[in-house]
């Protein structure tokens, strides 16, 4: 990677990272935010690599200074995982649907058996496995609509950034 494109990911990790501790809803085993805007901004300028990075450090980063460290490695592999397949599609509407749609997913079912496993590994192994599907899934609903508002908040800012990030690449 370039230096001026390392610097403008740091750039939105650091951002991102700001908007999602400002706007941070608390859940019973976590909390949502608006995490996915600036990796849907990332893949989406600049590409999977770029949209993992991103959702990798900005995952993992957000879970260690919200005080959620446990989370941070599942986060790393979670948003990075969806940041990358993001950054997969195509520039029309349509096909960024679609991989929201997919990346989405990967984003809902790993926090949901990522949660599970936590319940479980965290209870002491009492809590039966079933128990623990059951109790992480409480969090699906609002997980999936931190994808649906960053995809949104996303789609909104985008091409306002997108010209910002053009003519900073090209100076």
């Amino acid at each position: 990677m370039k230096i001026k494109r390392i610097t403008i990911l740091a750039i939105i990790i650091a951002i991102n990272l700001v908007l999602s501790n400002f706007v941070r809803l608390p859940t019973p085993t976590g909390f949502v935010s608006l995490v996915e805007v600036g990796i849907f901004l990332a893949a989406w300028n600049f590409g999977p690599r770029s949209g993992a990075v991103v959702g990798g450090l900005t995952g993992l980063l957000l879970d260690l200074l919200a005080g959620y460290p446990q989370w941070m490695i599942l986060s790393l592999i979670i948003h990075g995982t969806e940041g990358y397949i993001y950054g997969v599609s195509e520039a029309t509407w349509l096909d960024r649907a679609k991989f929201t749609l997919v990346g989405g997913i990967v984003m809902v079912v790993g926090y949901w058996l990522g949660g599970a496993a936590l319940n479980w590994l965290m209870g002491g192994m009492n809590m039966q496995i079933m128990a623990a599907l059951g109790a992480s899934a409480s969090e699906i609903p609002a997980n999936v609509m931190q994808v649906l508002v960053g995809f949104v908040v996303a789609l909104i800012v985008n091409k306002p950034v997108n010209k910002l990030l053009t003519s900073v690449e090209n100076d």
